[in-house]
């Protein structure tokens, strides 16, 4: 077999491993599920994919030192740049998941200087409400960095609109993808007082002001019930407020849930509501979208690219848990508006799927 033959052929086998670098579980997060979705509808398509996760294991001889904070992050980034430096000897093409916040300058900062030192392509596929605050104190560090990256994705307009701003660079479109098999349509004609909310339970996700709404809606509606699916620093405090509201009875806090089963959850509720401060393109909006749950939202960063107010879902101003209540119970009120809602979203949901997403991503890959 003639030299050039078997080096063209290595050259396409190397062009088909794809190193996905991303948190991974646990825990779940956005950029974790997107991950794993990902790579498991690139190797369905015929691509090797070696996932790395950021949040890397530390060995069990060194796992004390997972008892120190500081020693914790350290050791923890030093495994995942060894893993990711092992990785590169089998790719030729990184698809690297980052937000903005201190993740960024701990794990992304150094894995993309190593990425180009060991002549890589990098795609970068970039994450976050916060993304113009961040860059608007960091843009002198990250102008370096960004600019030996050969693609940039975005999952949203929003992030497309604010690397131009910044940067003068154009992210690609990569939506995150909906699993239409796993979250099925469900028609509600009747719509009940039944109300979900699937966010992590931290500062960002404001399900406090969630909980200040559904009592609001509770004093008109006092066979309401709210789930509250997901975990987070905020529980106690959230458990704390919903005791001191009078709210034990109507309110159940699920934890954590895996998300093959979160699909199980929707089904049991009506209406979902999002009030968070800082957010891209929320998955959980998406899955909404997918099951049929009209939404109720405040608007942050993201939102209002993917949420058309009064077609696709409701927006409210950010922190306004009066305004997140009416629109509720106006919804409550006016069955066939959020049927509409519900039907127009299922359409919009297409544009998310695997099916429309894959010929951007191949042709990038």
């Amino acid at each position: 077999m003639p030299p050039d033959y078997v080096e063209r052929k290595d050259l396409m086998n190397k062009r088909k491993t794809i190193c996905i670098v991303s948190p991974y579980p646990p825990p779940l997060g956005g950029m974790a599920i997107q991950a794993q979705k990902m790579g498991r509808l690139l190797k369905e398509s015929g691509y090797d994919v070696v996932a790395v996760k950021t949040n890397a294991d530390i060995p069990p001889p060194l796992a004390f030192l997972s008892r120190f904070k500081g020693i914790r992050t350290i050791a923890t980034v030093l495994f995942f740049l060894k893993n990711l430096n092992s990785a590169l000897n089998r790719t030729s093409v990184v698809y690297f998941f980052t937000g903005f916040f201190d993740f960024f300058f701990w794990v992304t900062y150094p894995a993309l200087i190593l990425i180009k030192l060991r002549k890589k392509r990098v795609i970068l596929s970039v994450r976050g409400g916060g993304a113009r605050e961040f860059f608007k104190k960091y843009k002198k560090l990250l102008a370096p960095v960004f600019y030996q990256v050969d693609t940039f994705t975005a999952p949203s307009g929003f992030l497309k609109d604010v690397f131009k701003e910044f940067f003068d660079i154009d992210p690609v479109l990569v939506p995150n993808i909906a699993d239409l098999d796993q979250f099925q349509y469900m028609d509600r004609k009747v719509i009940q007082p039944k109300f979900i909310v699937t966010r992590s339970l931290e500062d960002i996700y404001n399900v406090e002001c969630v909980i200040q709404a559904f009592n609001l809606i509770h004093d008109e509606y006092p066979d309401a019930g709210l789930g509250i699916v997901g975990d987070g620093t905020r529980r106690r405090d959230l458990e704390r407020l919903v005791t001191k509201l009078d709210l034990k009875d109507c309110v159940t806090f699920y934890g954590r849930v895996e998300h093959s089963k979160i699909q199980n959850y929707y089904k049991k509720y009506d209406v979902f509501i999002n009030a968070s401060k800082v957010d891209n393109l929320p998955g959980t909006i998406l899955e909404s979208f997918a099951c049929g749950l009209p939404v109720v939202t405040t608007s942050p960063g993201g939102i209002p690219y993917m949420v058309k107010d009064g077609k696709t879902g409701i927006l409210v101003k950010d922190d306004d848990c009066q305004a997140l209540a009416d629109k509720t119970i106006e919804l409550l009120q006016f069955p066939e508006k959020a049927n509409a809602l519900a039907k127009n979203a299922r359409k919009e949901i297409y544009s998310y799927s695997w099916e429309k997403i894959k010929p951007v991503l191949f042709e990038l890959l």
